[in-house]
This record gives structure tokens, C-alpha cells and sequence, in this order.
């Protein structure tokens, strides 16, 4: 009888405990999406929250970080209809002329994206009485955000030369052998945000410590954009030719030099708002 009164007493007592926060508890809430292609999603952050007091208040700070890397093929290997294995180039020197490149089959050209950025929302939530299961709250964060892009693109072309040719001076073209080649030309952008939201949203424990939820919000931003820059070939084409000699004979020297320089930044301008906002997805939180 003893026994079985003690274990109605453990029972009740288990039963007894609160499933929501009481205070003093960490908890973690990461999001949810039960129907998309990533269930588990990190790409918004994480939000970790400390229940004070009695459990009514709340300190919270969401962090994301995220990166991405994107490859296109811009042109294939073998695409020898765009680049052809011979090209003429005119030349104004001398009266003007043509240089005939022979080139071999031109290679892969790609465009790489990186992509790269953070968020950082610290906030204070306040909790009311609810059931013994749901919590809402309303509150209040503060939002910084940055976000990077870097990009690379190549660019085909004849592969830099120097090469001296012998022709008769009757004749205006020179066979030059400049292979095809890539030069990556570079650039970035970004922008950085600022932000005050208002909350509000609900937890539900259906297990002890154990939670689902969802949160809405009503808030401002302001978004300055990073200076757009980006980077351009300069192709400088010479053609030195010497006085024929007794034989009607002159020396041809073409050359192609090839650098990277960059433009010059362009400004990107800044936009701002306010409006309502809501998390589509739903959280998942572990009470601890």
C-alpha cells in the first residue's frame, strides 16, 4: 500500500512539471520545413534565447552565416564555330595589313560566383501566461546584415606573342601562331543592412523541453550598397616592320600584350522600408 502511494506521488509529481519554460533555461530554435527540398534549414540561422526571471522575459540573438559557389559554362572547349583555328587581324601600320593568327582549339570559359554572408539580431522577447503547453510572446530586435558576392569571368583570346616574320613586301598578311587561350577578368559587389523589427509569435511545447513555433513581424531596414567593381582587358597589338632590303624584303614583328586593369567603381545607391515580415517556416526549439 506504502509502495503504490509513493508511486502515485512519483507519478503525479513527473506529471506535474511544466513542459514550457519556468526561467533561468538556455534554449536553441533552429528552423523547419517539413515539405521543402532541405527539411533542415540553416540557411536562416540560428536563435538562441535565455528565459529570465520567472520565465516571462527573454534575452535573444539570432546568428546566419552563409556561403555559396556557383560554376556556369560560358563556352564550350569545342566550340571551334565561335573560335575558328584561323583569325585575321587587321593592322593599320605600314599602309595597313592583316596578320593571320593560327590558333588551336579554344579552351573552356567559365563564370564563378561566390557568394558569402552574415546576420547578427540581438532582441528581448516578453512572455505571456498562455497554457501549460503554449507560450506567446511579443518582442523586439535589432538586425545587422552583410552580404559579398565575388565573380570571375573568362574571356578567350590569342594567346600573347612576339614573333618576327620574313614576307615579300607585296604582300600584306603574316602567319602568326597564337594558340588560344583564357584571361579571368574580376569583379565584387555587396551590401550591408540595418534593421528594427517588432515581433511576435508563439511557442508550442508538445513534449517536455520540446518545442514548435512561428514568428511574424513588423519592421525597418535601410540597405547601402557595396561600390560595384570589375576588371577589363587591355589588348595592345603591335606591328614593326624594318625598310626592305636590296632583295624587296622586310622584317615583320607583331606582338600582342594582354593586362588586367580595373574600371573605375561604380556607386550602387542605397534603398530603405518598413513593412511586415514573416518567417515561413517553423521552429524547431530544444529547452535546456
Amino acid at each position: 500500500m506504502l509502495f503504490a502511494t509513493g508511486m502515485f506521488l512519483c507519478l503525479t509529481a513527473v506529471e506535474a512539471q511544466p513542459y514550457k519554460q519556468a526561467g533561468g533555461e538556455n534554449n536553441l530554435q533552429l528552423l523547419f520545413a517539413p515539405f521543402g527540398s532541405t527539411p533542415l534549414s540553416l540557411n536562416e540561422g540560428i536563435t538562441y534565447r535565455r528565459f529570465l526571471k520567472d520565465g516571462k522575459l527573454a534575452a535573444r540573438l539570432s546568428i546566419s552565416i552563409s556561403s555559396s559557389k556557383s560554376t556556369d559554362v560560358i563556352m564550350q572547349a569545342d566550340d571551334t564555330l565561335a573560335f575558328p583555328t584561323t583569325k585575321t587581324v587587321f593592322h593599320a601600320e605600314g599602309g595597313g595589313g592583316y596578320i593571320q593568327l593560327t590558333t588551336g582549339m579554344n579552351p573552356q570559359a567559365d563564370m564563378v560566383s561566390k557568394t558569402s554572408g552574415f546576420s547578427f539580431r540581438p532582441g528581448i522577447e516578453k512572455h505571456f501566461e498562455g497554457t501549460d503547453r503554449l507560450s506567446p510572446y511579443i518582442g523586439a530586435e535589432i538586425s545587422f546584415s552583410s552580404s559579398k558576392t565575388k565573380f570571375t569571368r573568362d574571356t578567350i583570346l590569342p594567346t600573347d606573342y612576339t614573333s618576327p616574320t620574313f614576307y615579300d613586301t607585296t604582300s600584306t598578311t603574316v602567319i602568326v601562331s597564337a594558340p588560344w587561350t583564357t584571361k579571368s577578368l574580376s569583379g565584387s559587389s555587396g551590401s550591408k543592412t540595418f534593421g528594427v523589427n517588432l515581433i511576435a509569435g508563439m511557442d508550442y511545447y508538445f513534449s517536455k523541453n520540446l518545442s514548435l513555433g512561428a514568428e511574424f513581424g513588423f519592421g525597418f531596414y535601410s540597405t547601402k550598397y557595396d561600390d560595384l567593381k570589375s576588371d577589363y582587358l587591355d589588348v595592345k597589338n603591335t606591328w614593326t616592320e624594318s625598310e626592305p632590303d636590296v632583295n624587296g624584303v622586310s622584317t615583320i614583328t607583331a606582338a600582342q600584350t594582354t593586362a588586367t586593369k580595373s574600371n573605375p567603381s561604380l556607386k550602387q545607391g542605397k534603398d530603405s522600408g518598413f513593412g511586415p515580415n514573416v518567417t515561413a517556416k517553423i521552429k524547431l526549439g530544444w529547452l535546456f
